[in-house]
């Protein structure tokens, strides 16, 4: 997913048919639900979400639960969802902060079932989230990105949805675990 990003941060062209655009995915362009997250507006907006995504992504992924690449597959779909259902005043949006909320929350859960100290960091990292989240609410920017010196208007549905995706995803494979 990150990897996507810096692709088209490399093409820029390729943004107007890639980026999430509400009335382009109502007319039947399904794919920019999917693509939409690699678009980003700055190098600020691209090295935040990238950083934040590969690092999140690395710890889960290090854990080598079987149904993450699932989770890869499925949450930009449910976030892009979420947005359409949600937020219909949204034309577009692009970036991968609700796909990095998603990851950071879903490692922050993985990590409650390890030894102190990471346990704990893990514990403080969830209401960390959580405030992020409701500041951004507040506030209606995001915390560390910007555009020309500028917030970036978020996605809460967006951060919400990630949150929401990573918390029914850790639930679902941690009652799967216990059928096995």
């Amino acid at each position: 997913m990150a990897g996507g990003a810096v692709v088209v941060a490399l093409a820029p062209r390729w943004a107007s048919w890639l980026i999430y655009d509400r009335s382009a995915i109502l007319s039947g362009q399904l794919w920019r639900m999917w693509t939409g997250h690699w678009v980003h507006f700055s190098t600020n907006h691209l090295v935040c979400d990238v950083t934040a995504l590969g690092l999140a992504g690395w710890m889960v992924e290090a854990r080598g639960g079987p149904r993450f690449g699932w989770f890869c597959v499925l949450a930009p779909w449910v976030i892009s969802a979420a947005a359409l259902v949600f937020e219909p005043r949204m034309n577009l949006c692009g970036g991968l902060s609700g796909l990095a909320t998603a990851m950071m929350i879903l490692a922050a859960l993985c990590g409650l079932s390890d030894a102190p100290p990471w346990r704990w960091v893990c514990l403080a990292a969830l209401p960390g989230m959580a405030g992020k989240i409701l500041f951004e609410a507040a506030t209606g920017h995001g915390v560390f990105v910007t555009v020309n010196g500028v917030p970036v208007v978020v996605s809460i549905t967006g951060h919400v949805a990630g949150a929401a995706t990573a918390l029914a995803f850790w639930w679902f494979c941690g009652k799967m675990r216990s059928l096995a």
